[in-house]
């Protein structure tokens, strides 16, 4: 018998996202804190991500923004990260992914504080990690259709 558990909340309460600060040991971005605070886990009308890939332009669709405390353990932001996450931290937070299995992180320390990044699985990550936009809220600005 499968573990039920309750639906994703829509919003989440300051203190749940102090917490996450805490377990991170970073402080979120405040138009990501804002958006978790507001629309946890919602997706955008708008997936399709675009960013350079070794100097050309490329693109890939947005397959999940993660939310905190998930009714599903495959867009859940603890789960993610506390189980594939190791490679990111703590300099980044895997926020989503795109149907590949590849990660959208944000930094949350260091110099690339608060930019969004896309992160190839299938190469090495200092090698796979390609700039995708200075902020949490350029990356969902700039998601077009299609």
């Amino acid at each position: 018998m499968s573990k039920s558990r309750k639906p994703t909340p829509v919003s989440l309460a300051p203190d749940t996202l102090d917490l996450l600060e805490r377990v991170l040991d970073a402080r979120l971005p405040p138009a990501y804190r804002d958006w978790l605070a507001t629309r946890n886990g919602q997706m955008p009308e708008s997936r399709v991500i675009s960013f350079m890939e070794n100097g050309k332009q490329t693109d890939t669709r947005l397959h999940c923004l993660y939310a905190v405390n998930s009714e599903h353990d495959y867009d859940d932001l603890w789960h993610y990260n506390s189980n594939y996450g190791g490679d990111f931290r703590p300099w980044y937070l895997s926020i989503g992914s795109d149907p590949f299995g590849n990660a959208i992180l944000l930094a949350v320390k260091g110099p690339n504080h608060r930019q969004v990044f896309f992160s190839d699985h299938e190469v090495p990550f200092d090698v796979g990690l390609h700039f995708i936009a200075p902020s949490f809220e350029a990356f969902m600005d700039g998601m077009t259709e299609g």
